[in-house]
């Protein structure tokens, strides 16, 4: 499937699709194209299969410092699942779900996003949104 479909990486309208998706902002969108043009069928295939695979370390319940898990609320529901699974394997997980974005806030949003990290950081304050747990 990904073979039959990858040609569709050169093609701009496309492209334009994947960058609006992925947040990517339309001043930096020619450089987004051009480099994902360049890219070959065996790096795309290597990229969905680390995506694909993903899965939490052995000893992620081990860390011991806070950990801050944001998910979009117009995410897949995989990436949701995700997110309550991260937040549920360590107790210095907290979890929130971002209301009004998909994948990518801190390109969507990126004031806002370092805003919340800064805040989290700082006064252990959570962002806006539905609580993970």
């Amino acid at each position: 499937m990904i073979k039959l479909t990858f040609p569709l990486i050169k093609n701009k309208s496309f492209a334009k699709l994947q960058a609006k998706t992925l947040y990517v902002d339309q001043e930096y969108f020619e450089q987004y194209y051009q480099d994902s043009s360049k890219m070959k069928l065996d790096t795309l295939i290597k990229i969905l299969q680390e995506n694909m695979s993903f899965a939490i370390p052995p000893d992620f319940s081990k860390a011991q410092c806070n950990i801050l898990v944001t998910v979009g609320e117009k995410e897949k529901g995989n990436m949701k699942k995700s997110a309550t699974h991260l937040v549920n394997s360590n107790p210095n997980c907290q979890g929130v779900v971002l209301s009004n974005i998909g994948h990518g806030v801190s390109l969507a949003n990126p004031e806002f996003y370092n805003r919340c990290v800064e805040e989290w950081i700082k006064d252990g304050k959570l962002p806006e949104g539905k609580i993970i747990n």
